[in-house]
């Protein structure tokens, strides 16, 4: 079994940000918007397509602290002030030992608040944020 360093990075022109310690992504998977009338004495349906539903992206990671509250807190803030809700290209990348492959990009905006927990007192914070994905 081979271990991949695995990054996300969000960059809207203005910021170059890397969500690092990412441990869940849900990658974006088409839908169809379909209006379903389902019959009520019978057995069949009748499926009316309605083009493509909105696809989002939900990326859960950590941030660890190396000195104590006051790095974690920065390491918020600069989070939150850098992963905008400004149109962005978001990458998911892996590095392989000796370059970054890209697995899949994405235009997206960000839809959500980044959500934190809501202690602050240990060395580690996970973060959840969410992105609607504009052009794929």
């Amino acid at each position: 079994m081979t271990n991949y360093q695995v990054t996300v990075n969000f960059s809207d022109g203005t910021y170059d940000y890397d969500l690092l310690h990412v441990f869940s992504i849900s990658d974006p998977k088409e839908g169809m918007k379909a209006t379903v009338i389902r019959g009520n004495r019978a057995d069949g349906s009748i499926v009316i397509p309605g083009g493509k539903r909105s696809q989002e992206i939900t990326i859960k990671g950590r941030i660890f602290d190396t000195d104590g509250y006051p790095d974690i807190a920065t390491a918020m803030n600069t989070m939150k002030t850098q992963v905008t809700t400004d149109v962005a290209t978001l990458t998911l990348k892996y590095w392989t030992g000796s370059a970054w492959q890209n697995t899949w990009q994405y235009t997206v905006r960000r839809i959500n608040e980044i959500r934190f927990p809501t202690s602050l007192r240990n060395d580690e914070q996970t973060f959840e944020v969410s992105f609607l994905v504009l052009v794929y």
